[in-house]
């Protein structure tokens, strides 16, 4: 028998297809996940956070970016224009724009 961790959830995108997204957290651990469910008769699926930025192009990872943004309070986002984030340089070799 599968145990289920206790978790809160927010849905964020839903497919043409039936597909459900949902930006989950575990209530015990606090770790931060993406619920991915592809349909009813289907056993739905977490993806690790990063991993599903890292992976996902589409529609589905604009959604998420989406919902994170508002997440963050206004008055967080005018402090953080007003004092900007220097680029981390050892970041380049894993964020390529290479055309494949």
């Amino acid at each position: 028998m599968i145990e289920h961790a206790p978790r809160i959830a927010k849905e964020f995108h839903v497919g043409a297809g039936g597909d459900r997204y949902a930006l989950t957290r575990d209530l015990k651990t606090g770790e931060p996940y993406v619920l991915h469910r592809p349909g009813d008769d289907v056993p739905e699926v977490q993806l690790d956070l990063g991993a599903f930025l890292v992976l996902f192009r589409g529609r589905e990872r604009d959604d998420l970016l989406h919902l994170i943004a508002s997440l963050v309070p206004d008055d967080a986002v005018g402090k953080a224009r007003a004092h900007p984030a220097r680029p981390v340089r050892f970041m380049s070799r894993w964020l390529t724009n290479r055309q494949g």
